[in-house]
């Protein structure tokens, strides 16, 4: 029986055939890692066709390369990564020392495949008429009605013009030491190209030139910066955004030295072990989101994906990778995903595992330099895997035995208890060696709290150095979930169910004062029943901030960033998406502080949603989560007599404020962002 990964109904017999041949080709030699027939070539699988017309004083020589080597290390895996960022049309990035033959890789492969390679170098006096295209005296002048002077294409334009039967290669090289301008330009280009739209030639009285990234491929090429390369800056990260970035060493690997060294002198080994698992095979045809939705095992990956995502991230953080590369760069929450669905949409071969794993190497692993980084990342890589389950889960086994007329619940189907081990299990003890056992609420707490048994435990994002200044902030480390043991949303009204009676029975009080109230006045009908906390580890004050009473919410806001800067990341870089975050708000902090006094309703929904207040503040439903678990295990209520302000609105605009958290339940009332009152502040809280 055929494992269900590799069961696709979408694809006909012969398709599926076809994919399974091409998932583990039997090709071990050099001269079969780079095939090639009439109409294409294939790069370690991936296959590019041939231009239809290979004419012209742009496409390469092929004689030119004949002394080309296809070694294992550095040739042939960047060969098959171009191809795979021409055969989807984004635009690459390569990043490396020189002599590594960048830009030569590319001119043979353009010279293999008949394709034009138009350069230019932007380092110097390049200027963005050179590749963009200016008015020059007209050679061909005879006549006194011939115009004086004709628009000649830049090097960049020439290549964006689409001829029949051709292919171009737009080579941008020393990327980092092209002026600002330059930068600016070219990435009107490349959206341009994206977006399957016009470039404005604005150099040439607006001309409209139409794009193709099917037509048009672009590649940048540079030397890390500093590291001996003078005049190299680092771009910045907003604009590496744009690019697929791959990383190559800073100098040519000893092996590969060694073996091109003896190939030239005719001394090479005929064999280089070029394994299977460096294949991809791009499919004859794209799969639809249609077939994509169909694949076993695709919405379990899916989840993995996610925390895969943000556990490299927190890794790029925290400079537990890619440590000592001068160019800083990141892993970007839109475009990463969609580069991902591309690639299984473009190269799955049956086995969602392998193909999920393999576009993660080539987005993410591929940015990193060393082989240490890289290991790092693929032991998080393998963990993105769907493992078909031998025994249904526990509310699968309800529903079935539910249409039998059966209501028991079978003891064998509950979900096993986590094994704290590996990693998580010592992320867990470093963080109560940090934060001390009293503050650190984990997957026992969890159950123990809310009764849901966690089959998976996911990493702690946060490094030691943050938990070190957790501790001197007076934060707690809290593990939250977003659903309940049969898989509803941790609502509030789920948590009332879960927590008051249990509550009540054992003599604490209550939680919420009527959830009646909550339901009505607070949150709305739909909210109460359907809005969770967002899932994964928090850092969570047990009380106010210093400072943050008597002001109201853009100035409490003001002293969450001063905490940020002081406390949390104090003498380390600021995360991206933080300082991103505070540059928003400090754009908006003067209209926003005019509309409080214009139209509150609509100025406590802007602020609500600020990025800086969606990472730092808790919702309602977290602040009742958090105060739940610390209540629940130590028996001691926070915030008896003082007001935190989260980032969620009432059922009428107004911005909520929970606290006062006696015997009778936690009380929660609504205000304008622009209120002040001694005893209202807020805790600081950041799941990143």
């Amino acid at each position: 029986m055929r494992s269900p990964e590799r069961q696709f109904n979408a694809l006909t017999p012969d398709q599926e055939r076809q994919t399974e041949a091409q998932k583990t080709p039997e090709i071990s030699t050099q001269k079969e890692a780079v095939a090639e027939n009439e109409t294409s070539v294939s790069y370690l699988g991936v296959t590019l066709e041939k231009a239809k017309n290979k004419e012209g004083q742009f496409v390469p020589r092929r004689e030119q390369y004949a002394d080309f080597i296809d070694d294992r290390e550095v040739a042939l895996p960047l060969q098959r990564d171009v191809a795979v960022a021409f055969l989807s049309g984004e635009p690459l990035l390569v990043d490396g020392g020189t002599s590594l033959g960048k830009t030569t890789t590319v001119r043979k492969m353009a010279a293999e495949l008949g394709w034009e390679v138009h350069y230019a170098n932007l380092n110097g006096p390049t200027d963005v008429e050179d590749l963009m295209g200016r008015y020059i005296p007209n050679p061909h002048k005879s006549k006194p009605e011939d115009p004086e002077y004709i628009f000649a294409d830049g090097k960049v334009t020439s290549g964006l013009r689409q001829e029949e039967g051709k292919v171009k290669i737009v080579i941008l090289d020393e990327f980092n030491a092209a002026a600002p301008n330059i930068l600016i330009r070219l990435h009107e280009v490349l959206d341009a190209l994206e977006r399957g739209g016009e470039v404005i030639l604005s150099e040439d009285a607006s001309e409209a030139v139409q794009v193709n990234k099917g037509k048009t491929k672009v590649i940048a090429l540079m030397n890390p910066p500093g590291k001996g390369y003078f005049g190299r800056e680092p771009l910045d990260p907003a604009q590496l955004r744009r690019w697929v970035y791959k990383k190559l060493p800073s100098e040519l690997p000893e092996g590969t030295f060694s073996y091109s060294t003896d190939a030239l002198f005719g001394a090479a080994p005929e064999s280089q072990n070029v394994t299977p698992d460096m294949f991809l095979a791009n499919r004859e045809q794209a799969l639809t989101q249609e077939q994509l939705q169909e694949i076993p095992g695709i919405m379990e990956v899916l989840e993995k994906y996610k925390e895969f995502h943000k556990a490299a991230k927190e890794l790029l953080k925290s400079r537990k990778v890619a440590e000592d590369q001068p160019q800083p760069f990141t892993y970007d929450d839109r475009m990463e995903p969609r580069r991902v669905r591309d690639f299984i949409l473009r190269f799955y071969n049956g086995d969602i595992n392998e193909t999920f794993q393999q576009a993660l190497k080539y987005y993410y692993a591929n940015k990193l330099e060393t082989d240490a980084d890289r290991k790092k990342l693929g032991e998080l890589i393998r963990l993105v895997e769907y493992k078909p389950k031998a025994t249904e889960s526990k509310r699968k086994g309800l529903e079935r035995e539910e249409k039998a007329g059966v209501t028991e619940v079978k003891k064998e189907a509950a979900i096993p208890e986590a094994k704290l081990e590996g990693p998580v299990a010592e992320q867990i003890e470093a963080a109560i060696e940090k934060l001390g056992k009293e503050n650190v609420f984990g997957p026992k707490e969890v159950e123990k709290t809310f009764g849901v048994r966690l089959a998976e435990v996911p990493g702690i994002p946060f490094s030691v150095e943050e938990l070190e200044r957790a501790e001197k902030m007076g934060q707690m480390l809290v593990l939250r979930v977003d659903k309940t043991d049969d898989g509803k949303p941790m609502s509030l009204e789920a948590m009332t169910g879960i927590i008051v009676k249990r509550w009540e029975k054992d003599k604490k009080g209550g939680l919420l004062n009527t959830a009646e109230g909550w339901r009505d006045q607070v949150t709305g009908a739909e909210d109460f029943a359907k809005i969770a906390p967002r899932s994964g580890w928090a850092l969570v004050s047990k009380d106010l901030l210093p400072d943050s009473t008597s002001k109201n919410y853009v100035e409490q806001t003001e002293v969450i960033i001063k905490a940020l800067r002081e406390g949390a990341f104090k003498d380390m870089e600021m995360p991206e998406e933080y300082a991103e975050a505070i540059n928003e708000f400090n754009e908006q902090k003067e209209r926003l502080i005019k509309l409080m006094n214009e139209d509150w309703m609509e100025a406590a929904k802007q602020l609500s949603e600020l990025k800086i207040n969606q990472l730092t503040r808790q919702s309602i439903q977290e602040t009742i989560y958090d105060l739940a678990m610390y209540h629940d295990t130590h028996n001691k209520r926070l915030l008896p007599n003082r007001y935190t302000w989260p980032n969620s609105r009432s059922s009428v605009g107004g911005l909520v404020a929970l606290g006062d958290f006696v015997a009778r339940g936690v009380n929660g009332y609504w205000w304008r962002p622009g209120y002040r009152d001694d005893d209202v502040g807020v805790s600081l809280s950041r799941r990143l």
